[in-house]
């Protein structure tokens, strides 16, 4: 399970320092693999990857931390939880901001990177429940939108799709024309199918390719056809639950 975990936040740093479709394209070399296997196949494959064993990371260990004292020692605790998800460059503008809050004290700007704290620790949550999956597949979540109206149905891993932030970038893409969009989040890339009145938001690790799109295109259509099948079917929380579990299924295989 720690192997599992490593990966996922390897993963996640590799993506956060730019190298996202680099691993990418080796993670589709590597299809049949487990995420700690591709991981591993990964780093040999572009060990540019993969930081030499740094004599720098000792001295940054640093003493034992004391018991947070304040609110700004708490967030500087949680940071250095999560600093590893921060590319070189963002945890030092971090380190400054904090440094700078300890003079000033602003409520706002002490708001701000609480927020940004938040966000890692989702990705980091995210990342460490996928790598706890004993099979892993290239579709993570879904959601059915009445476009305008809300989330009719959802499916999956939806815990990071429900994040205010991600939540309003999506709110965003299902008020375009009628089309396919792409997102490229953080844990990988949301396409966003906008219908008429319907639309279908997926989360898959990878690109999914053109076999999912239009499994989404024929899926809002069907459901744009046949709206009294689909009021029924929306209209009953469990057959809506059981209808995007299995739309999820059939884009778990067509995305392999």
């Amino acid at each position: 399970m720690a192997r599992q975990d490593e990966a996922a936040l390897k993963l996640l740093r590799w993506e956060l320092e730019g190298h996202g479709d680099q691993v990418m394209e080796a993670l589709l070399r590597h299809p049949d693999t487990t995420l700690a296997e591709a991981v591993t196949l990964i780093e040999q494959e572009v060990p540019s990857l993969s930081p030499q064993p740094p004599a720098s990371r000792a001295p940054s260990a640093g003493p034992v931390r004391p018991r947070p004292t304040s609110e700004l020692d708490a967030l500087d605790q949680e940071f250095q939880t999560f600093r590893h998800l921060l590319a070189p460059l963002e945890a030092r503008e971090f380190e400054m901001q904090l440094r700078e809050l300890a003079k000033t004290r602003d409520r706002e700007g002490i708001a701000a990177l609480r927020r940004r704290i938040r966000a890692l620790s989702l990705q980091a949550t995210f990342w460490s429940d996928l790598a706890a999956k004993e099979k892993e597949s290239n579709a993570i979540a879904l959601l059915i939108v009445r476009r305008g109206h809300g989330v009719l149905a959802k499916a999956g891993e939806t815990a990071y799709l429900d994040d205010a932030a991600v939540a309003e970038a999506i709110r965003r893409e299902t008020a375009q024309a009628r089309g396919t969009y792409v997102m490229h989040l953080p844990v990988g890339r949301l396409v966003v199918m906008n219908g008429e009145t319907t639309a279908i938001v997926a989360l898959f690790r990878r690109a999914p390719g053109k076999d999912v799109v239009s499994v989404l295109t024929k899926t809002v259509e069907a459901i744009e056809e046949n709206k009294a099948a689909a009021s029924r079917t929306f209209g009953n929380a469990p057959l809506a639950a059981r209808y995007a579990d299995a739309l999820l299924k059939l884009l778990t295989k067509t995305s392999l």
